[in-house]
């Protein structure tokens, strides 16, 4: 018997969703997106999926080594199709636990089969960014096998898969309303109509608090901002730009410019500047940063790439990060029968996609639960108090 499985949002975890439910010839697949696949936060990310980094703890090895494996393997099946530059990856380290940390994401790297090294020279740091400054660092990680994505490509990669696989995806289709029965979630009202389903599976990332609403969840979820920056510097770089990773910032190539954030796991959720709840319908494409970002981001490259401070801003935007209290994402069973959530990565979720998607179908389909799933439960928040 075929079981009938709602999916609500299209950006990279809902398509990574139905893409691996439909490895089951038993799931019938439908995905709703509102906008278009891999819009919203999805079409704002980075894609800074690097094998040495900080966005995603050790413990996490293997979310972090299955996601990249997932994707390359997509580009070598069809090139183009995960939108992946290898430009390389340089963490430097300014201080002893970080510098701990990086040592140890090169030593995985190396026993994943990776290329990766830890530099203490200064001269082998300035053979990759000539332009830095080393004062003070005690050393950098060099993964030459690393890279970025590009979110949407990714996206629609595997909605066309999922479609090929018999998957109903339905664009421009907004979840109106959830229907329920005997405290059980048995379908969705859209705007093309209801559909009825076995479950729902909530992969709206910064819609989900008010998602979750509609079935009387108060998900402890909290938008942090994702502000960036596009800067051309005034003479072109004379070196290829890797992707760079520092404790509170990154930055990668974008064509001739470059990209440049604030490293999410530096967000304050208690302060209002940094944290709230927001309506991500409200923002704007382009546009829309704050001004305490820029001088954030001034201090930082005052202090480690003054380069990049004679540089032209030729574009901005903030996006929507959705993020527990923990900074971990929430998966698997709600307390809401038939109401599953796939929520909360926030700045991670184009490494924690294939992941999420690969458990959860498992899950729904054969009822075995991850070691994944059962460390990110949605009970762990059961004690505290989730209200805004």
């Amino acid at each position: 018997m075929k079981k009938k499985i709602g999916i609500i949002g299209g950006g990279v975890i809902g398509v990574s969703i139905a893409h691996f439910l439909t490895q089951y010839p038993e799931a019938e697949v439908t995905l709703f997106e509102k906008n278009t696949i891999g819009s919203g936060t999805t079409a704002k990310s980075a894609g800074t999926h690097c094998l040495i980094d900080d966005s995603v703890a050790h413990e996490f090895w293997d979310v972090r080594l299955f996601g990249f494996n997932f994707y390359t393997g997509l580009e070598k099946m069809a090139p183009g199709s995960a939108g992946f530059e290898k430009t390389g990856t340089l963490t430097v380290a300014p201080y002893k636990d970080y510098e701990t940390y990086v040592m140890k994401a090169v030593s995985l790297t190396l026993a994943s089969g990776y290329q990766a090294e830890y530099w203490h020279d200064p001269a082998k740091i300035l053979k990759v960014i000539p332009d830095i400054n080393v004062d003070g660092l005690l050393g950098a990680g060099w993964c030459p096998d690393d890279g970025f994505f590009d979110a949407t490509m990714i996206s629609n990669t595997l909605a066309k898969l999922a479609r090929e696989k018999g998957a109903q995806i339905h664009i421009g289709t907004k979840v109106e309303g959830v229907t329920m029965s005997g405290g059980k979630v048995t379908g969705l009202d859209t705007s093309k109509g209801h559909f009825d389903f076995d479950l729902v599976v909530d992969a709206s990332g910064p819609w989900a608090r008010y998602t979750a609403r509609q079935v009387g969840l108060e998900l402890p979820i909290w938008h942090t901002k994702a502000e960036v920056f596009i800067l051309e510097p005034s003479e072109k770089l004379a070196y290829p730009f890797p992707v760079l990773k520092y404790p509170r910032f990154y930055a990668r190539k974008d064509k001739d410019c470059v990209f440049i954030c604030k490293a999410h796991l530096t967000m304050d959720l208690n302060d209002p500047m940094h944290a709230g709840i927001w309506d991500p319908d409200a923002l704007p494409m382009t546009g829309g940063t704050d001004a305490y970002f820029w001088e954030f981001l001034t201090e930082e490259l005052m202090q480690h790439y003054p380069r990049l401070l004679d540089s032209s801003i030729v574009n901005e935007w903030v996006g929507y990060r959705a993020e527990p209290p923990d900074f971990l994402p929430i998966l698997g069973e709600s307390s809401v029968p038939g109401y599953l959530l796939a929520v909360g990565a926030g700045g991670n979720g184009v490494i924690e996609a294939p992941t999420i998607g690969r458990d959860l179908a498992q899950y729904i389909m054969t009822g075995d639960t991850s070691w994944y799933l059962e460390r990110l439960p949605f009970s762990r928040f059961e004690k505290t108090d989730a209200k805004a």
